[in-house]
């Protein structure tokens, strides 16, 4: 933890890599994630850069500098200051960005496409989420922190009142994405008419946002493909991912943990966020609870 404190920058965010000095958002809400335990001026430099770069529609951008309007990590931004009242304003318009957000199968055009047209990829158009930018097509991992960020708002009156729907067809379509076999590629299943295989780390990801969803048959498959596979996985990154995903669908874990802070150098780790993913896979709970997964 130590080591993350001193990779802040004088801005309040974190860069991807120690060697940059450029704020991203991704290390920087993944880190604000961990070191959020405790009220600190580390804490509070994080969040004051959170709410200083979002964008005038309510969007955050993908790094300090980029243009407005827009990506994925919106959503992780609303799940960083999820527990920041001075923040509140902000988390609300950064819902309605993430309400108005929508993968671009779900026009009438491209649904017409992929039904007729395009037979190369297998997925009903119907069942859409969110993409990683703005006017392009829904893929896993933007969807599945949506369908978290969505899950946290504890109404859904007003003008929020489209939340449920929202979520709902999120993990519709994450259901229906699925690799045949369990698991998930990065945006869809069947390409080309082959199945694909599923990647350790977007599988993760899926789950937590399926975690209220247990008894799927899809969801099942999965957590037993990842049960299987976490034990094989040496890449930080993809560990402590699947560690979080398998605690937040009450399977073991302490094994895992053991081995994930038992691989070489991790403070030494270049990468910003897999540095921030370590400590917070290994306080899982801690982080489940951050991230509005009930145990």
């Amino acid at each position: 933890m130590a080591e993350l404190s001193r990779r802040q920058l004088p801005s309040g965010g974190w860069a991807a890599l120690r060697s940059s000095a450029q704020a991203s958002l991704e290390p920087t809400c993944l880190a604000t994630l961990a070191t959020g335990s405790e009220d600190s001026d580390t804490e509070r430099s994080a969040q004051d850069f959170l709410l200083r770069l979002q964008n005038p529609n309510g969007s955050w951008p993908a790094f300090f500098g980029d243009d407005q309007d827009g990506v994925w990590v919106t959503s992780l931004a609303v799940i960083a200051l999820r527990d920041v009242v001075s923040a509140i304003e902000a988390r609300l318009r950064g819902v309605g960005w993430l309400l108005e957000c929508v993968g671009r199968e779900s026009n009438w055009l491209w649904k017409w496409k992929v039904r007729t047209v395009d037979r190369h990829v297998r997925f009903d158009p119907d069942k859409f989420g969110w993409p990683w930018i703005p006017d392009t097509v829904s893929w896993v991992v933007p969807t599945a922190f949506s369908i978290l960020a969505l899950s946290q708002l504890p109404c859904s009156c007003g003008s929020l009142e489209d939340i449920p729907i929202r979520v709902d067809r999120g993990i519709e379509m994450l259901i229906d994405r699925a690799c045949p076999g369990g698991g998930w590629n990065a945006g869809n299943g069947i390409v080309y008419g082959s199945a694909l295989a599923p990647h350790p780390d977007v599988t993760a990801v899926a789950l937590l946002a399926l975690s209220n969803r247990t008894q799927h048959p899809v969801i099942q498959t999965s957590v037993e493909w990842l049960e299987h596979t976490a034990a094989t996985l040496t890449a930080p990154w993809s560990l402590a991912w699947a560690i979080l995903a398998l605690a937040a669908h009450d399977r073991a874990i302490e094994s895992l943990i053991t081995s994930l802070l038992a691989l070489p150098d991790l403070s030494g780790n270049d990468d910003t966020c897999t540095l921030a993913l370590v400590w917070l896979a290994a306080d899982c709970r801690r982080t489940l609870a951050a991230l509005g997964v009930n145990l």
